[in-house]
């Protein structure tokens, strides 16, 4: 759902075209998320480290009456996607600058651990570049900290997180062509915030 939300501010309304890279237990629910926070994706292209897992998710989205297909060359499928949605434990980046198209939407989920990289230094730096929530993006993930503390990027490059996005503080994608990056952190404050949204729901209902 925070990937989603990214997405419904950051990626193209008209993105027809996800990739996902890593067909873990988090992949099926990014492709779920993705495709509700986009409704006009047509084609869900799968790669991971080992291909057999890719085709079991291929099989089981299909089921479900998604458009997936499994794909070997990563850098041919990213060359192709409207949003790009990683979730590796990689410690080395698989996600080249280069290779994302003007209008891409970029998504950061894995590599949440100050030694594991999923992009490299061309895709966070240039780009516009925002956090799910800026103290646990900064808090040692990889993806961020990294070029951080080399000088790749600093702090202000970082245009804001999704609540600066929610309340209109800061500008998301200003043009077709803007490439968009998305660093997903993840932390106990979502957990707290999907409680409390639930509690507030059974409250309204009871009243």
């Amino acid at each position: 759902a925070d990937s989603a939300l990214g997405s419904r501010y950051l990626s193209r309304p008209d993105a027809h075209t996800l990739v996902v890279a890593g067909a873990g237990g988090l992949a099926p629910w990014l492709v779920r998320g993705h495709c509700i926070a986009r409704s006009g994706i047509k084609r869900v292209l799968i790669w991971n480290r080992t291909a057999e897992k890719a085709h079991q998710l291929e099989q089981a989205l299909s089921d479900e009456g998604i458009p997936a297909e499994t794909i070997d060359d990563l850098e041919q499928a990213v060359r192709q996607g409207d949003i790009v949605s990683t979730a590796t434990m990689s410690k080395e980046p698989i996600i080249k600058g280069g290779w994302l198209k003007d209008g891409a939407h970029l998504d950061l989920v894995g590599g949440y651990a100050p030694d594991t990289r999923e992009a490299d230094d061309a895709a966070i730096s240039g780009h516009k570049l925002f956090v799910d929530c800026m103290e646990s993006a900064l808090d040692g993930v990889g993806d961020i900290l990294n070029p951080l503390e080399r000088g790749v990027i600093a702090k202000s490059d970082i245009c804001g997180d999704l609540f600066d996005l929610a309340w209109g503080t800061v500008a998301g994608r200003e043009s077709d062509g803007d490439i968009t990056v998305f660093k997903n952190a993840g932390g106990a404050h979502l957990d707290l915030m999907v409680a409390r949204a639930l509690i507030e729901r059974l409250e309204q209902k009871a009243s």
